[in-house]
């Protein structure tokens, strides 16, 4: 069943991509997305990583669950960058008028938009910290919602 995973230990496996040890096909995955993601504008296709590890290693369900879990986060934060980034160039706009309230809301809403990008990147990358570690000991952690979604995607799963 959907979300009883969490902590389930699998054996130690290996990978299809040059007999590489599965903790570190899923550091890979995770450690990929994180690195590309710090890259101006590679953020947004950073996901990339962890999807070709997850077709490479769609056999092996543990590699392929902390795989799918990357994409899915990766996915997350490129949705929630572009959404910020677009909120942020309309309080730019409001911020370019020759009007000094205009321009005071606009520096606040502009300031308050990277705060929360901050906030919410530091969350993403806590998560994913918490999935490698779990991940090299060969645990399952299921990060919310994503974890339930990537469960479902790579064990076919109907709740």
């Amino acid at each position: 069943m959907a979300g009883e995973m969490n902590g389930q230990v699998f054996q130690p496996s290996k990978s299809k991509l040059g007999d590489i040890d599965a903790k570190y096909m899923i550091l890979i995955a995770y450690l990929g997305m994180g690195i590309l993601g710090l890259v101006s504008y590679a953020g947004f296709v950073a996901w990339i990583v962890p999807l070709v590890i997850y077709f490479i290693d769609k056999e092996n369900k543990f590699i392929a669950f902390h795989a799918m879990q990357a994409v899915l986060l990766g996915v997350f934060s490129a949705i929630i960058s572009i959404i910020l980034a677009i909120v942020a160039l309309v309080a730019i706009a409001g911020a370019a008028t020759l009007n000094p309230y205009a321009f005071t809301a606009g520096l606040g809403a502009t300031l308050a938009i990277g705060a929360i990008g901050i906030v919410i990147g530091v969350i993403i990358l806590i998560f994913a910290i918490l999935a490698m570690i779990k991940g090299f000991k060969y645990e399952i952690y299921e990060i919310p919602v994503f974890g339930k979604l990537a469960e479902k995607i790579v064990f076919k799963t109907t709740n």
